[in-house]
Parts: structure tokens; sequence; C-alpha cells
């Protein structure tokens, strides 16, 4: 198969691991570097320990740094059992197994390398401001994807979202309106609440957004309660039907302004639906690993800044 990687178009290389030719040869590259500094480390740590240098090994499946980056992405891109990427790749299920898990934390450094990687958590509010002082505007949201039903029944009741009829997990996504992806929340059960969520990443307490403009959907009512925001945006909610207003209805002006809102707004889902082109994050999580679970979409969403020519530095 590899052998045929040059001749693929620019098509080809987005559908099978999520990006253009010309990003992939920048990505080897820096693959390539992080590789040999990981090898290297390795190898220290294997002589401190043994005190003896380790053997050379056998002849490797996947022999240049550019294969190894390929099967990866084509991994998280399309997400086949590997059974079927073994099948792929001419070689076995445990072999295929083996060189994705080997070849993960590689592609980590490779974007921390970029500095394309979101935010995971700020320590402090000062930390939070300087961190987005050349962004005037932040979008927040939650995004949600289904998960393999465990066995126990109490971890199906944890991972049970009965409003998605599902078993999910769930993300806080704050992206700019340029869709880049600032922060990724850690990982959690589907259920759990976008704002309950939201509070526990950004302690009400502090004071995060007085100097940015928010803007939120519905899932986060409460928050002018909770935050102070140089100016909030969130659209206006219908009212309930009541007996002295049967047919509530918004005003056109009210239904105006929440169309603005909402212009603004999907720019965060543009950047959501920019991670979930790969199929790691569509189909549903299948593997046992809750690392790679979370990993997953903390890789898509560096490359995903790394495709839209941003760097944090």
């Amino acid at each position: 198969m590899f052998q045929d990687i040059h001749k693929l178009s620019d098509r080809q290389y987005k559908a099978t691991i999520g990006v253009n030719k010309k990003d992939f040869q920048q990505l080897v590259f820096v693959f390539n570097e992080c590789e040999q500094k990981i090898k290297i480390q390795r190898y220290k740590e294997y002589e401190d320990f043994y005190d003896r240098k380790p053997s050379e090994g056998g002849c490797p499946i996947f022999k240049t740094s550019s294969e190894r980056l390929f099967l990866v992405l084509f991994y998280l891109k399309t997400y086949p059992s590997f059974d079927v990427l073994g099948f792929t790749f001419g070689c076995g299920r445990n072999a295929a197994h083996e060189n994705v898990y080997k070849c993960l934390p590689i592609l980590e450094a490779t974007l921390d390398n970029l500095d394309v990687l979101p935010k995971r958590q700020f320590d402090s509010v000062e930390e939070f401001i300087e961190f987005t002082k050349t962004h005037t505007d932040i979008i927040a949201d939650a995004t949600e994807r289904t998960h393999h039903r465990k066995k126990e029944q109490e971890e199906q009741k944890k991972y049970y979202n009965g409003k998605k009829k599902a078993h999910t997990v769930k993300n806080t996504v704050i992206s700019t309106t340029s869709q880049i992806i600032l922060f990724l929340g850690y990982t959690v059960l589907g259920a759990t609440h976008d704002f309950s969520l939201f509070k526990k990443e950004f302690p009400p307490s502090l004071d995060w957004f007085s100097k940015l403009r928010v803007w939120i959907d519905l899932g986060y009512l409460g928050f002018a309660k909770n935050y102070e925001a140089k100016d909030l945006q969130i659209p206006i909610k219908k009212p309930y039907k009541t007996n002295k207003n049967p047919d509530p209805q918004l005003t056109p002006e009210q239904k105006a302004y929440n169309k603005e809102v909402s212009k603004t707004r999907v720019k965060v889902e543009n950047a959501i639906g920019g991670i979930k082109r790969y199929n790691i994050l569509v189909q549903k999580f299948r593997n046992k690993s809750e690392h790679l679970r979370d990993k997953a979409i903390f890789l898509a969403a560096g490359i995903w800044n790394f495709s839209k020519g941003f760097s944090f530095s």
C-alpha cells in the first residue's frame, strides 16, 4: 500500500488521513524528529535500567516515519477494527495494534512541538487571561459522542444518557470566531449537563471572562448569574405556554437577534465538525482504553488547528 502513497491526490489524502498532501509532508518532518528524540530517550532509559544496550530487533513492518504517521492518521480517520487495519496494511492485527499505540504519543509530541494543541485546563485566571489576550470573542459549547455499552450494570448506568437514549461521553469546547479550538475539556460521562461541566472547569467564584465577549447557547442558561463577561451573547428563550399565554411567540426583534447570535455561534459547531472528520469520534467508540477515548479527540483538535494554519506560538 505504501508504495502508492505519493501517487494519491489531495482529495484522497483528506479522505484517508484527514489532511492534505502538503500538511502531511510537514507533519512527517516534525514526526520524524520527535520519533528520534523519543527513541533516544527510550534507549537511554533501557541502558540505565538493564546496564546494556538494547538489541536492534527484527525488520520493522512500517519502515519509515511517513509510513508510521500514515498508519496512525488512517486509523483515526477511518476507525477500522485492528483485523481490518492489519489486512489493509499487510500485517497481523497484533502488529497493527502495537504500531498504532506506539505512534499515538509520537503524534501528540509532534502536534505539541508545532504548538497547535488546545489547552486542557487552566491553573489560574491569570493564565487564562494571558492565553486569550489576543482574542476578543470566545464561543463555548459541548460535544457528545457515543460509547460502547459496558458489561457491568453499574457502569452501564453511569454512561447512559437518557436524553440521547445512548451511552455517551462529552467534552467542553471553546473556540474563536475563526474556528480555532482554544480549549478542550477532559472527557466525562455524557449525562453530565453542559453548564455543570463548564462550572467545574471554570469555577464561578473567579473572574474568567470580564475581558471577553462570550457566545453560548441555551444549554448555558444561568451564565450571567454565575459569571461576569464583557459582553454576553445568548439566544432569547421562547416563553413557556401558560393559560394566560396559550401561544407564546418571540417578537420579530427577538427572532432577528437570535439569528445574529446563531450566525456567530455556529463557528464552534464548524470547529467541532472539523475535528469529527476523524471517524473515531463519530462511530461508537469501541476501544477499552479510556486513555485513547480522551486522547483521540485531543489529537483531532490539534490536527484541526494545524490544518487551519494556526499556532499558539
